[in-house]
C-alpha cells in the first residue's frame, strides 16, 4: 500500500488522535504485525509488545518530564526519541512500518512546530497519549510479544 495512504489514517490533533491509533493498530493488525524480509522462505519481523513498549517507556519519561521540569527539558528527551525511532526502525522492519504507518516521526515534527509556543506542552502531551493510544490498541487487538 502507498505510504501516503497509510499516513493519511493519521489525525495528529486533540480530537482525532485515538481513533487513529487505532486505525493504525487495525491497519497493522490486518497484515498480522508482520514485515516479510525474506521473499523466498516468507521470513521476516514481527512487531512486538516489547518493541513498542521500549517506545512507550521513553513516551512516559517525557511525559514525567514536561509535566515536572518543563518543556525544555523534554524538548532534549523528544529529539533523543527521534533518533531512537529512526535506529530502531533500521534494526526490525516491522518496527519501521509501526513508525511509519502511526506517522510518529511526522507526529514528532509536529509537535517541533510549536517549539516556543504557548502550545508546546499541550502538543508534547498529546504526542505521549498518542503514543499510549497505540499500545493500548496494539494490546487490544492481540498483538503479542
Amino acid at each position: 500500500m502507498n505510504e501516503e495512504i497509510e499516513t493519511s489514517r493519521v489525525n495528529f490533533n486533540k480530537k482525532g488522535y485515538v481513533k487513529s491509533a487505532e486505525n493504525v493498530i487495525r491497519f497493522l493488525k490486518d497484515e498480522n504485525f508482520h514485515v516479510v524480509t525474506n521473499r523466498k522462505n516468507g521470513k521476516g519481523d514481527y512487531l512486538t509488545m516489547s518493541a513498542i513498549r521500549n517506545i512507550l517507556s521513553e513516551t512516559s519519561a517525557i511525559y514525567d518530564t514536561v509535566r515536572s521540569q518543563g518543556v525544555e527539558t523534554a524538548r532534549i528527551k523528544l529529539s533523543y526519541l527521534k533518533v531512537k525511532l529512526v535506529y530502531q526502525s533500521g534494526r526490525n522492519a516491522a518496527v519501521k512500518r509501526f513508525v511509519k504507518v502511526s506517522n510518529l516521526l511526522g507526529a514528532l515534527d509536529k509537535v517541533n512546530e510549536y517549539y516556543e509556543k504557548p502550545e508546546e506542552k499541550d502538543w508534547i502531551i498529546l504526542f505521549c497519549r498518542y503514543m499510549e493510544a497505540l499500545v493500548a490498541y496494539f494490546k487490544y487487538y492481540g498483538g503479542k510479544d
